[in-house]
């Protein structure tokens, strides 16, 4: 019997999930904050040691006992990056066990659809796309912050949506529905009461979160305001996700966009209609999908194929042991 390891490493939490060959979940590890761009390499190491060993313990293996890793890994954003996880992390904790070493949006791309080739696009805090073709090149667009040209990011939204209420204050643009959303959420007589308390930082952004989805909601109720913004942030997304299919070539090939991130679970359909009719102008087959699985099982399915093909049987079993596991563990592993 074969094992493998997956290993989602993000920003707030680390994720570990062993199985088998047959798609039987063994054993599931977590620990707080593995990308050593939060608090450090040091602390990231042990953060990732504490998760790989409750997994182990768990699936009742050593190390030894591992054929392939899988690994998504947040903080992997530049070559230089990798060479210096390697050297300073996954080497010490790994040694010379097979493995693919990607950013987290690869694991959340092969968590999302069960094609091992596709493009993700993740949309939440930040923005990011990346994509594997049927040849196993890999590409990705965004992802480095706004200071770097990331432009749609559900923070991004919110301010946006802040704005418009300042231009409809002084008149610049029609009212919006968003002006009393925002004086609803801030507790607030009047617009300008929320002015004069942000102006004074007795209000503040953290103070108005989620602010995206006051945005999602007026683009529901019709406000014209809040659906610019959504239209225009759909049509960026794309124009990434196009980006990624043209460098791989994939802008004739049938292939799913995996939608990961809260962004894509707002109210309205206004950003992610825009996005596929943007898509589809350059890419006519390709097809929008939410995520089926979580990205700590796209890893352990990264793990695996570094040995062997899944199958449909493989994935039927992975299904049904991940819905007992999320039992077992309190955590989900199916996307919502």
């Amino acid at each position: 019997m074969q094992y493998f390891l997956g290993l989602d490493v993000g920003g707030t939490k680390t994720h570990c999930l062993i199985g088998d060959e047959k798609g039987h979940v063994l054993g599931f590890g977590s620990a707080g904050t593995g990308n050593y761009e939060v608090h450090g390499v040091g602390p990231a190491l042990a953060e990732n040691k504490k998760a790989i060993n409750a997994a182990l313990y768990d699936a009742g293996l050593t190390l030894s006992a591992i054929g392939g890793i899988g690994m998504g890994i947040a903080g992997a954003d530049i070559p230089e990056d990798y060479v210096m996880l390697e050297r300073e992390v996954y080497t010490p904790l790994f040694g010379d066990i097979p493995r693919d070493f990607q950013n987290d949006s690869m694991a959340g791309l092969r968590g999302g659809t069960q094609s091992p080739y596709g493009i993700v696009i993740a949309c939440g805090t930040g923005c990011v796309c990346a994509g594997k073709n049927k040849s196993g090149d890999h590409a990705r667009a965004g992802g480095l912050g706004e200071e770097f040209g990331d432009e749609c990011t559900g923070s991004q939204i919110g301010r946006d949506g802040l704005q418009r209420v300042w231009q409809a204050r002084d008149g610049i643009i029609s009212p919006t529905l968003l002006t009393d959303k925002f004086i609803q959420r801030a507790g607030t007589r009047d617009v300008e009461e929320l002015f004069i308390k942000m102006y004074r930082q007795q209000v503040t952004y953290t103070d108005l979160q989620p602010m995206a989805k006051l945005v999602f909601e007026a683009a529901s109720e019709g406000d014209a305001a809040s659906a610019e913004i959504l239209r225009r942030g759909g049509e960026y997304l794309a124009a990434m996700v196009n980006a990624v299919a043209r460098r791989l070539q994939m802008t004739d090939d049938v292939f799913d966009v995996v939608m990961a991130g809260s962004v894509f679970k707002g109210s309205s359909p206004i950003l992610k209609d825009a996005m596929l009719a943007e898509i589809q102008s350059e890419c006519p087959h390709a097809r929008t999908a939410m995520p089926m699985f979580e990205p700590v099982v796209g890893a352990l399915l990264m793990a695996m194929e570094l040995h062997l093909e899944i199958t449909p049987e493989i994935y039927e079993n992975l299904s049904t042991q991940l819905l007992a596991a999320e039992t077992r563990y309190h955590t989900r592993f199916k996307a919502k």
